[in-house]
């Protein structure tokens, strides 16, 4: 297991199939998961992720596949390779991208992905930068037409569900929540993701389920921009 003060940002079984198995807030019935899942239906996908973690995505890469990873941390590299075995165990292409997720995404071309997970928002002291208007101007240029653009919100302090509200109706995108509750037996934590696609049919695959709501918020923050942002206003 990987923790930084009282965030756990993975774990890994180390017996048998166990060890494959995604695990925390990225099992296979979550919204990344069912994302990834579904567009695997049609072929070889690329997927991108903002934050490595110890890697628990590179799970669900098979042959033909490519994932390309953002993280920041050198350290945290080092510790996925090191200590944890999902990057080396995967049968997809690794790509690793060192630095900010947002600066190297601006600077490159679309990698017009299937499925982009954004993944840093769970610890007290958020990454406003990955929150606004503009950023997420930049994700969806990296998005294949029926892409889903999957962003991870589970927070004990930050009720992020509106801020997502207003950027998915800035952009004109449909987004539907989907929030799981914990499995033990499979390792996984209960977790809430909003997926964002140009359209409701994105979301069709019966992988999504009934679980699958449209995004809605008790309250309205108003579009972050990097210009604005508010975090007072969406303590819980």
């Amino acid at each position: 297991m990987l923790t930084h003060g009282t965030i756990t940002h993975g774990k890994q079984f180390l017996e048998g199939e166990k060890r494959g198995w995604p695990t925390t807030y990225y099992g296979k019935k979550s919204g990344v998961g069912t994302s990834i899942l579904s567009r695997q239906a049609n072929g070889p996908v690329k997927l991108g992720v903002v934050g490595l973690g110890v890697g628990t995505l590179a799970s669900y890469g098979r042959q033909g596949d490519t994932i390309r990873i953002y993280e920041l941390d050198p350290q945290v590299i080092k510790l996925a390779r090191e200590q944890f075995s999902y990057l080396n165990d995967s049968k997809a292409t690794i790509e690793l991208a060192l630095g900010d997720a947002r600066l190297s995404l601006e600077r490159e071309p679309s990698q017009q992905f299937d499925v982009l997970a954004v993944d840093a928002f769970s610890s007290d002291s958020i990454p406003v930068h990955l929150l606004t208007r503009e950023a997420f101007a930049i994700y969806f240029k990296h998005m294949k037409p029926e892409g889903i653009l999957a962003v991870h919100i589970s927070n004990r302090y930050l009720d992020l569900k509106p801020v997502l509200l207003a950027a998915a109706e800035h952009h004109g995108k449909h987004a539907v929540l989907l929030d799981t509750d914990d499995e033990e037996a499979l390792g996984t934590y209960g977790a809430t993701w909003v997926l964002l696609g140009n359209s409701p049919e994105v979301f069709n695959s019966e992988l999504f389920g009934k679980e699958a709501e449209k995004l809605t918020a008790e309250r309205s923050v108003g579009l972050w921009t990097d210009d604005f942002s508010n975090v007072y206003r969406i303590l819980k």
